[in-house]
């Protein structure tokens, strides 16, 4: 069987800036984007989840009314969560599953975030849980189907720590612990990957638009 190429086309990451500064107050990227701002899965049956130790959160029990296609872009999103917490972890992506779960623009952005971390001599402790996860928008027609997701992730448990003393660094004023998270996946081939994964300034239940997928 032919693989499909992993996308490189509009790679470009809009909110990301550089991670190093957002360490030095204690908080990865992920973690601070709402603080700081507002703003190819080889299958559609991904692998055994990884270890408990580095899971974002168990996959929550699907309705009768989702769809395969739904079912399969939340499984692909909460591998994709569980390997870039593991990532963080290990301030680094080797030995992890990442790229089987992100197109080039996302595995980009968890690659340049474990490189800060790296560099800071951090890491990070726990994992983001999603909660209230759904599909909000799919489209499978064309030549490549679409899906977004809105997601409530409660990042209360997951902290950035010096790897030398295991001290958690300060989490930055006024962030969020739950707030709202904006997940973008196109499907290549046989494989939905997340494109865009964009933290809001939004706290969970409050009200907030969730772009399409378009």
């Amino acid at each position: 069987m032919t693989r499909a190429s992993r996308p490189h086309g509009r790679t470009t990451v809009r909110n990301w800036k550089p991670t190093a500064a957002l360490l030095t107050a204690g908080a990865l990227l992920t973690l601070s984007a709402c603080s700081s701002h507002k703003d190819p899965a080889y299958n559609t049956k991904p692998s055994a989840a990884p270890p408990a130790a580095t899971s974002a959160s168990a996959s929550p029990p699907l309705s009768s009314s989702v769809s395969p296609d739904q079912a399969a872009v939340l499984a692909v999103y909460a591998h994709y969560r569980k390997e870039q917490a593991k990532a963080y972890a290990k301030a680094s992506a080797s030995g992890t599953d990442i790229e089987k779960y992100a197109t080039a623009e996302a595995l980009g952005k968890v690659t340049r975030d474990v490189l800060s971390l790296r560099t800071a001599g951090n890491a990070a402790s726990g994992a983001p849980v999603s909660q209230d996860t759904e599909v909000t928008a799919l489209k499978t027609d064309g030549p490549i189907p679409k899906a977004t997701i809105k997601d409530c992730l409660d990042v209360t448990g997951w902290k950035v720590v010096n790897k030398k003393s295991r001290k958690a660094l300060p989490s930055p004023k006024g962030q969020l612990k739950r707030h709202v998270n904006d997940v973008t996946l196109e499907k290549w081939g046989n494989r939905w990957l997340v494109r865009t994964d964009t933290a809001k300034s939004i706290a969970c239940g409050d009200s907030g638009a969730s772009p399409s997928a378009s």
